[in-house]
């Protein structure tokens, strides 16, 4: 009798800190939630400070040409050289993408990858990237990335499907500690995670 009852009163305390683990921030099910998208007013693209710039959709058509001519010539290797080492100075003029479509965070060994999916305005688009606002400083428990992407504007718009583009990045584990939200920013909407 006496060992029905200590069976019984253990597997009840089993089962009652299944649910404050279940609730818990352990349970890598309750990591980061679903991402929400909320759109931004046309005409305007909210900065990561909450300051609100107004874009021209007609001049920013425009401004997403960011591709550079190149013309094949021969090189010496010191020329070559030079020119490698002049690429890692240029910064990056990538565009903002038209919207992103999901955000999704997955725990690593080293912390979290950020992976995001996202629709340009036209095909074609090539380096893109998440690229951190603020020089990737966390403000308030937020970590912010712009969608951004060299966008060509010479290019047929086509379907929705064959304007898709993917980019990711890696969080750190002494982030993760900081981070409460994850937002991540293109022109027409803005979608976030959180905790």
């Amino acid at each position: 009798m006496r060992h029905n009852l200590l069976i019984l009163l253990m597997t009840s305390l089993v089962l009652m800190s299944c649910g404050t683990v279940r609730e818990s921030r352990f349970n890598p099910i309750n990591w980061f939630g679903s991402s929400t998208s909320s759109t931004n007013e046309t005409g305007t693209v909210v900065a990561a400070d909450g300051e609100v710039v107004e874009v021209n959709p007609l001049i920013g058509e425009r401004k997403q040409s960011q591709i550079k001519n190149v013309t094949n010539r021969s090189t010496s290797v010191a020329d070559r050289a030079s020119l490698l080492a002049a690429d890692d100075e240029e910064p990056y003029l990538g565009t903002m993408v038209d919207q992103v479509t999901s955000l999704e965070i997955q725990k690593t060994t080293t912390g979290a990858i950020v992976t995001v999916s996202g629709v340009t305005t036209r095909q074609g688009a090539y380096d893109v990237r998440l690229v951190a606002l603020n020089n990737g400083a966390i403000v308030d428990g937020v970590l912010t990335y712009e969608l951004r992407a060299l966008q060509p504007i010479q290019t047929a718009q086509g379907p929705e499907r064959t304007r898709r583009i993917q980019a990711a990045a890696p969080i750190s584990v002494q982030e993760l500690e900081l981070v409460r939200t994850v937002q991540v920013v293109a022109r027409r909407n803005t979608r976030t995670s959180r905790r």
